[in-house]
């Protein structure tokens, strides 16, 4: 993260999904996590949470596949354009024989492109 201060830019961030195995104490949750037994909530781990050793290991033994995390997007302004319009041209690539017109079509484009630019 100084590096962010150091470079006068406010730090960016990027969500990904990552398997249990590659969590590390010190990563934030970027959405809630229920940890459930027979369908009742034991325990909740809140968005925006810092995982501990502890939250990694009970993640593990809980076994949970992937977590939504926030990490830090170092890319250039130019390389978040670059990959924003290529997810976009993959996305109209997709929905190349759609009539967007249609409201229905055109918010499922919506979603898609909202979804692949994560």
């Amino acid at each position: 993260m100084d590096d962010c201060v150091a470079a006068q830019n406010p730090c960016r961030s990027r969500l990904r999904y990552l398997p249990v195995e590659q969590l590390a104490p010190g990563m934030a949750l970027a959405e809630s996590l229920d940890f459930a037994e027979r369908n009742i909530v034991r325990h909740r781990l809140p968005d925006g949470h810092v995982l501990t050793p502890e939250d990694v290991q009970q993640l593990d033994s809980s076994r949970t596949d992937l977590v939504r995390i926030v990490v830090p997007d170092a890319r250039s302004d130019e390389e978040i354009a670059a990959a924003a319009a290529f997810v976009r041209a993959s996305v109209e690539a997709i929905f190349a024989g759609a009539d967007l017109g249609q409201p229905a079509l055109a918010a499922l484009f919506e979603r898609v492109l909202a979804y692949r630019s994560q």
